[in-house]
């Protein structure tokens, strides 16, 4: 998991930095300028790096610092800016659902139309493509790749239908009562979609034909609330007393907890990483859990929180987002402590401006967040950042770079011609700088 994430604007790197320049907190201060955003941290080298001597731990560092472009990093930083991110105008704000494909570069949005149907599109490659539009109310959309959706619709004398759209064609997977309060998600084997009634979840995919899996002999009682793991491999259940984690084909488990009061009924869940869970309270509060050997899943932290709806992990941005009660009302988690956490600087915008942020929603396996807003004359935007994108480390407070991150920047820079000579020099400099923090910590 990444280290904690300092996401202050530049005056607010600046502070926190005059507030350590006496010598006794020189490894304070050198720690703060080798974990901020790179663009910082060049331009507080520069302005402090002969606080430090040659032989500081820190010091090769900061000579790298300050001996760069300034406004070529900064230029490079706001070429990634651009170009990881992607904004896209909308019609109406009606939107219910976004969900992201898993392992695909793609998402799906519900909308209700101003003339009374509803929209079901898949953005693709920049642009929308309609799934369905028509008169029939969908509670629940699941996007699971650029070529299959699932969703619970109603449906005239069958009330509650689960359907699979596939490219042209619809496949109804299964029909009834039973489906109230189903919840879908998509997974690395096809997709699940599980029960508010009873311990039960449909489970479908390509090698794998259409079914429900009873899920009782794992000692949970109910099954629409659900996650799925960064690789979609397996799939939490939250009930009233348990927290179940099984295998995607529902077969297998991985591990199981009863929950202690008061960390149940559980309202929502969301994995932080492999192996890795926070959930939710049905009357609040967090709850961080990480599976162990002999199928065990262990209280790892507790936090206060208020009720909460719609639980996302955004580990690109070192945050755990929700909103509050359903009020638009955006609440941000440091994923390991639980306890409160800055508003990513992407958001920070948004902050003081009560209305304005509608919706943050992430994919499972980290790589996108979609973030739905309100824009002054022009109605509702959605913006999706794009955490892969060779530039895109460049955002983020190098602090927060893991291991996997700095092995994905080496990569970017093995690659020819995939860069010019700018984005390779500063990219170089990121991947010195995530080196140098990774064996500090």
């Amino acid at each position: 998991m990444a280290g904690r994430a300092i996401w202050d604007d530049a005056a607010g790197i600046d502070r926190r930095a005059a507030g350590h320049l006496r010598p006794r907190h020189r490894n304070v201060l050198g720690e703060l300028i080798t974990s901020v955003p790179l663009a910082d941290g060049v331009r507080l080298a520069k302005r402090y790096a002969d606080l430090f001597p040659a032989d500081h731990r820190d010091a090769p560092l900061l000579a790298r610092l300050t001996a760069a472009d300034e406004e070529s990093v900064m230029t490079v930083t706001a070429t990634a800016a651009d170009a990881s991110r992607s904004v896209h105008p909308l019609v109406t704000g009606a939107a219910e659902w976004l969900s992201f494909g898993v392992d695909a570069p793609v998402l799906t949005l519900t909308d209700h139309e101003a003339d009374g149907r509803t929209r079901v599109a898949l953005l693709s490659d920049g642009s929308w493509r309609d799934v369905y539009l028509g008169e029939l109310h969908h509670h629940a959309v699941a996007c699971v790749d650029e070529e299959n959706v699932v969703a619970v619709r109603d449906e005239p004398g069958k009330g509650r239908a689960l359907v699979h759209y596939r490219r042209g064609d619809t496949v109804h997977v299964s029909h009834g009562r039973a489906l109230t309060g189903m919840r879908p998600a998509g997974t690395a084997a096809g997709f699940v979609a599980g029960a508010a009634l009873s311990p039960a979840a449909a489970v479908a995919g390509p090698q794998l034909g259409p079914g429900f899996a009873d899920l009782s002999p794992f000692g949970i009682d109910t099954a629409h609330r659900l996650a799925v793991s960064p690789d979609g491999g397996a799939v939490a259940f939250g009930g009233s007393t348990d927290i179940v984690v099984l295998d995607a084909r529902l077969e297998r488990l991985i591990a199981r907890t009863v929950l202690p009061v008061p960390h149940g009924p559980v309202r929502e869940l969301t994995f932080t990483g492999a192996g890795e869970l926070v959930a939710c309270g049905m009357d609040g509060g967090l709850s961080r859990w990480r599976t162990e050997p002999h199928e065990a899943l262990v209280l790892a932290a507790v936090g206060k929180a208020p009720m909460l709806t719609g639980l996302y992990a955004v580990p690109a941005w070192g945050v755990l987002v929700a909103d509050v009660g359903g009020e638009a009302r955006h609440r941000f988690f440091d994923p390991v402590t639980l306890g409160p956490a800055d508003w990513p600087r992407p958001l920070m915008p948004l902050r003081d401006r009560p209305g304005v942020l509608r919706t943050v929603a992430a994919s499972a396996n980290g790589r996108f967040a979609a973030v739905g807003r309100l824009v002054a004359g022009k109605g509702f935007a959605l913006t999706v950042h794009d955490f892969h994108h060779p530039l895109a480390r460049l955002l983020r407070p190098v602090g927060s770079l893991t291991a996997e991150d700095h092995t994905a920047l080496g990569l970017v820079l093995g690659e020819s011609g995939q860069l010019g000579p700018g984005e390779r020099a500063v990219l170089e400099l990121l991947e010195a700088a995530a080196a140098h923090r990774l064996r500090a910590t």
